[in-house]
């Protein structure tokens, strides 16, 4: 089995600046990435270091077609989990056996233009897989 390296936990915020404020108070500035905008997606997104190797992601949509807007006006807040994996088409192969439901992979800007795929596991909770 493709092993997953737990890489961050996702929040959906409506306004990524004051969150990004916010963080920088409880973790410090030094631990706040800049605004990152995920053009497939329609979001920003800015990464939160909150331990050695874990984050919190403050995802913000950009337009009301973005993947995530009704659930922000719903008042979702957690999102998703985030983790790295070595071999992306592996790891969605080993978790659809699994009966996990992939959606569309993407190339996120986040990640240096890696490959991710958000997946529906069997108890409808939602992952990201990241290709390291």
């Amino acid at each position: 089995m493709e092993r997953l390296n737990f890489h961050h936990i996702g929040l959906l915020v409506e306004n990524i600046e004051d969150s990004m404020e916010h963080y920088a108070k409880l973790f410090g500035m030094e631990s706040v990435s800049s605004a990152i905008f995920i053009k497939s997606q329609k979001v920003k997104v800015c990464f939160i270091k909150n331990g050695a190797n874990s984050f919190i992601e403050l995802v913000m949509p950009t337009h009301e077609d973005s993947v995530v807007y009704n659930l922000l006006k719903r008042r979702f807040s957690y999102y998703h989990l985030g983790y790295k994996v070595k071999n992306l088409l592996l790891a969605v192969g080993e978790l659809e056996q699994l009966n996990y439901k992939a959606l569309e992979p993407f190339n996120s800007e986040a990640f240096e233009g890696r490959k991710c795929i958000f997946l529906h596991t069997p108890d409808s909770h939602l992952i990201e897989l990241i290709e390291e």
